[in-house]
């Protein structure tokens, strides 16, 4: 699924939070790591400096990674680095797409300053900017092992699109691989009695249209063998993406997974503002997949359904 994943650092601990991520998935799927640091146009420091930090932290996320693949009879994980120079988040973004990496890990808060890039404004850039799925971890004052042991559960919110739906592709694959749980969010934004007085339907109807729909989703990932429950929620319009960042925190999942945008319409809530909304104001891991193209297909979701 993920052949090739790049982790930029910018030198500081905080950004380091990303390395515990990138181990684990690596050393799971199989995938090489490229550690990249990007020298701004008036960085003053000697590269020489940042060169044998990168060294040094290869050698760590390389000895973490092999360990992992070694539970499962696999052997040594390639771990490189690269040192670019120019715009931060325009570097990652080219150097992503023209060294065809499939994952980007990003903290999303660095260490700023004259020697330090703010990490956290150049992952808000590289998401709007990149095609690549990226996966943000937020870094908001933390030690470098503040999620350590904590990649176990994965809430996924749908929206009842295709577009929304194409997480499940990614999810499936990385679920069997690292043995996580996947919780199905289905949140439907209820209008007020006088507006439902004319609807076609009752409400009793489109309740249960809309709980059929989350059991249908999550029959299809336990039929891979993936722990799953799916919840279905009735909540005030507007409020989606807050309901996706308290149940994240209250119920302290190890991640959030969404596409970046879904379908609007009658009904349906707009998946690009609130995955927009979550990027900022949540503090869960996030993992954020651009819609795939063509229509996301019922039945299995194995490794070839995955670019």
């Amino acid at each position: 699924m993920y052949d090739k994943i790049l982790v930029p650092l910018d030198g500081s601990e905080l950004a380091e939070v990303t390395l515990w991520y990138a181990a684990r998935l690596a050393g799971r799927l199989r995938s090489a790591i490229t550690l990249l640091y990007v020298n701004p146009p008036n960085e003053l420091t000697s590269p020489h400096m940042y060169e044998c930090y990168l060294r040094d932290a290869v050698n760590r996320v390389k000895e973490q990674a092999t360990q992992m693949a070694a539970e499962t009879g696999g052997g040594e994980i390639a771990v490189d680095y690269k040192m670019l120079k120019g715009d931060p988040a325009e570097e990652i973004v080219d150097y992503a797409d023209s060294a065809k990496n499939d994952l980007i890990i990003l903290s999303t808060q660095g260490k700023s300053g004259i020697k330090r890039w703010a990490l956290g404004n150049v992952a808000n850039k590289v998401v709007r900017a990149t095609r690549k799925q990226v996966l943000l971890i937020r870094a908001r004052g933390a030690q470098a092992d503040v999620y350590k042991d904590r990649l176990t559960r994965v809430l996924v919110p749908v929206d009842g699109s295709r577009e929304s739906e194409s997480i499940l592709r990614v999810i499936t694959v990385m679920a069997k691989q690292l043995n996580l749980e996947v919780t199905l969010l289905h949140l439907w934004p209820r209008r007020t009695e006088v507006q439902f007085q004319t609807e076609v339907k009752p409400w009793e109807k489109i309740e249960k249209r809309e709980n059929e729909y989350i059991q249908r989703l999550g029959d299809r990932l336990k039929a891979e063998g993936i722990n799953t429950r799916g919840i279905f929620r009735v909540i005030t319009p507007g409020h989606e993406a807050e309901e996706i960042i308290k149940m994240a925190e209250e119920d302290k999942f190890s991640m959030v997974a969404m596409a970046t945008h879904g379908r609007s319409g009658v009904g349906r809530w707009i998946f690009g503002s609130n995955a927009e909304k979550v990027l900022n104001e949540g503090s869960t891991p996030l993992l954020l997949v651009r819609p795939f193209k063509g229509r996301a297909k019922p039945g299995p979701l194995t490794h070839k359904h995955v670019i």
